[in-house]
């Protein structure tokens, strides 16, 4: 008997403000799972951001942005930062990082009867994320998958994409066509989208296919992952840590957390 599909409704993770924003607190195990019964009986859009210090700095300083994201029903804190603030206010808050939630619910896509589909990223990364990851959870189904090309997108895209969406009937879509164009296409469509719960994820094709070196996990727990992806990508990352992490402090000086 699978006791993941049994009736009751899943318990809703709790939030804690940062800077005004809603932050889901809990461990990966818990928020993964209730995450995966929503997504089994979804009968609307459910939207999940992955926020880092980027993201973060993106919605304070982006009206629009960050009016987009408070549509999201739940945004993680996907960066240690974020998680360290949250637990000085005694939340009991675990990182809950993209790429690690993308595992937790292929694992056990079998248990759930979860339907994935995958939007955005590279043929390439498309291909080999769907190859590594059947073989290593064999009982995970890929119901769709869709590789638009590099904007400005061609008239009718969207209708396309939100077209292969409802066919798929997938229960989890994972959305990786970068930050902030992953969020803004998922809540300016979100009256259009077909009943699921989409994950913005950004990097985590490319992680997940072998295409993009990650950080090893003492770097991450550390809060330090930013650093080991701008010494892999010096000159597509400099200008928006620079950027950002100042920011991010410049709003700790100045603002009420």
């Amino acid at each position: 008997m699978m006791i993941e599909k049994e009736s009751s409704v899943p318990e809703e993770p709790g939030r804690v403000s940062l800077f005004g924003i809603p932050y889901v607190v809990g461990d990966l195990e818990g928020v993964s799972r209730a995450l995966a019964e929503k997504a089994v009986r979804a009968d609307a859009p459910y939207l999940v951001a992955h926020s880092d210090v980027h993201v973060l700095t993106r919605m304070l300083r982006d009206p629009e942005y960050g009016e987009g994201l408070r549509r999201f029903d739940a945004i993680c804190p996907d960066g240690m930062p974020l998680v360290w603030l949250l637990r000085r206010k005694e939340a009991p808050a675990q990182r809950l990082y993209g790429p690690d939630m993308m595992e937790w619910m292929w694992r056990r896509s079998a248990a759930f009867g979860l339907r994935h589909f995958l939007l955005g990223g590279s043929p390439e990364a498309v291909r080999l994320l769907q190859e590594r990851l059947h073989a290593r959870y064999p009982g995970a189904v890929v119901a769709g998958q869709y590789c638009p090309p590099m904007p400005p997108w061609p008239d009718g895209e969207d209708e396309r994409i939100l077209r292969q969406l409802r066919e798929s009937r997938a229960h989890c879509v994972w959305v990786a066509l970068g930050c902030p164009r992953q969020e803004r296409w998922l809540y300016r469509h979100r009256d259009e989208l077909p009943p699921a719960v989409y994950f913005g994820v950004g990097a985590a094709f490319n992680f997940h296919a072998g295409l993009v070196r990650q950080a090893p996990p003492w770097v991450r727990r550390h809060g330090l992952e930013w650093l080991f992806r701008l010494c892999c990508e010096p000159r597509r990352l400099f200008r928006r840590y620079l950027a950002h992490n100042c920011l991010f402090l410049w709003y700790l000086m100045t603002r009420k957390v």
